[in-house]
């Protein structure tokens, strides 16, 4: 086993003073068996560089040489990467949500833990193994359009952090997708989900592992009222689950529909039916379910911040498992810098989601490069009811869509300068 110690000295005072980063991968490293060579990118230096490079925008390796003080090869880089176990990555993204639970205090979990469940996509490198794996979006031709992946999120609303992300296939449904959140909850959790995943099954199954469920009515549902309905049990199963599991699922379930009117300026629905589990209209009133069902698009913005924020929205990996791996590391810096907003939220007595994401991802970038940041991140003014037109002022340089591969794309240009001249 190489000697780490510089290593190790250095990342404490680096990412996170106060999380023992570096000895938690380094026993992780030993119970897997790791072993390497004396080298310029151990896995600790390796681990670091990468954090660095997501939190400064996925930025290019060549620039990543100058913020983490190391000279190296890129494609050294690239295979010190390729060297850190997938296993250890998502041990090390545990690892940083059971920390964040340390930092919720208990206040914030009386009603029991709220989650979020949504899907996303993302787009990456076009090569033959990642289109095979993820597919093209709809309408797109090989060689000119970049193979796309999708995303199932789950977000726990105390914490902000994503307790699971799960990398699909572009083609699949929600409702068939959001079946891998459910290990993640236990009893007396609520879930908040959009119309997609509002069926009997989805439904059924919460109820049978004890989770309440509040989702947006599905829109096949019509003409329903206010108050207690019983929805009867299909006679076919949904596409997604088989039929023996199908079977054991009850001949019916009571769901509570609850309708609220949106007043504010900038939503496009008006009015909006609920699906809900929660049956106690002394503690959950409908007021109540509406402003528990608002939350659902806290999801939105935390995808925005990982996929915009971050710049997740293009990988840059070029094999499966590479993006497996860059998805894992992008999840892990997002949650770290979540964690620093609990911290700071603590220190400054106030609400976590009014800390300013972007203001604590620059904090853990500038600590990871050695500086020492400003502990003291910006609030957030409270703007209720605020909304912004969905226009553009700066207009886009007008270029020429590719519509063929660039190849030949260019062998048609060429043809054409030939005819001219």
């Amino acid at each position: 086993m190489a000697r780490i110690s510089r290593v190790v000295a250095r990342l404490k005072g680096e990412p996170i003073a106060d999380l023992p980063i570096a000895e938690y991968v380094n026993q992780e490293l030993q119970k897997l068996g790791v072993e390497w060579r004396e080298r310029l990118l151990p896995p600790l230096a390796t681990l670091r560089l990468f954090l660095i490079q997501i939190l400064n925008g996925n930025c290019a390796i060549a620039a990543l040489r100058q913020l983490g003080g190391v000279d190296f090869a890129p494609s050294s880089y690239c295979e010190a990467r390729g060297r850190l176990p997938l296993i250890l990555l998502q041990s090390l993204l545990q690892w940083v949500r059971e920390q964040a639970e340390e930092h919720v205090a208990a206040t914030a979990r009386v009603a029991g833990r709220i989650f979020v469940a949504d899907g996303s996509t993302y787009s990456m490198a076009d090569t033959p193994e990642l289109a095979a794996h993820f597919d093209l979006p709809p309408g797109t031709r090989a060689g000119v359009g970049y193979p796309a992946g999708k995303l199932m999120g789950l977000l726990d609303l105390a914490t902000g952090m994503f307790t699971s992300l799960l990398a699909l296939p572009l083609f699949e449904h929600d409702a068939r997708s959001v079946i891998g959140v459910h290990e993640m909850l236990c009893a007396g959790d609520i879930l908040l989900g959009d119309r997609a995943v509002c069926s009997f099954a989805h439904v059924a199954l919460l109820a049978g592992r004890g989770v309440f469920a509040c989702l947006r009515l599905h829109q096949r549902r019509k003409n329903m009222t206010r108050g207690v309905q019983r929805w009867d049990k299909p006679a076919e199963p949904p596409a997604w689950m088989d039929a023996r599991q199908y079977a054991l699922l009850p001949e019916f379930i009571e769901v509570r529909i609850v309708k609220y009117t949106v007043a504010h300026k900038g939503f496009r629905t008006r009015t909006v039916l609920v699906a809900t589990t929660l049956m106690n209209t002394t503690i959950w009133p409908d007021s109540k379910i509406a402003q528990l069902y608002g939350q659902r698009w806290t999801i939105e913005t935390c995808f925005d911040h990982l996929k915009t924020t971050m710049n997740m929205n293009v990988l840059r990996c070029k094999t499966v498992e590479g993006v497996m791996k860059e998805l894992a590391m992008y999840l892990t810096a997002y949650n770290l810098v979540r964690l620093a907003m609990l911290q700071a939220a603590a220190r400054q007595h106030t609400n976590v989601w009014r800390i300013s994401f972007v203001d604590a991802m620059r904090c853990l970038a500038a600590r990871l490069i050695g500086l020492a940041g400003i502990l003291r991140l910006i609030v957030n003014p409270k703007r209720p009811g605020r909304h912004q037109l969905r226009t553009i002022r700066r207009r886009p340089k007008e270029y020429d869509l590719l519509v063929r591969p660039r190849r030949q794309a260019e062998a048609q240009a060429a043809r054409n300068q030939a005819v001219k001249n």
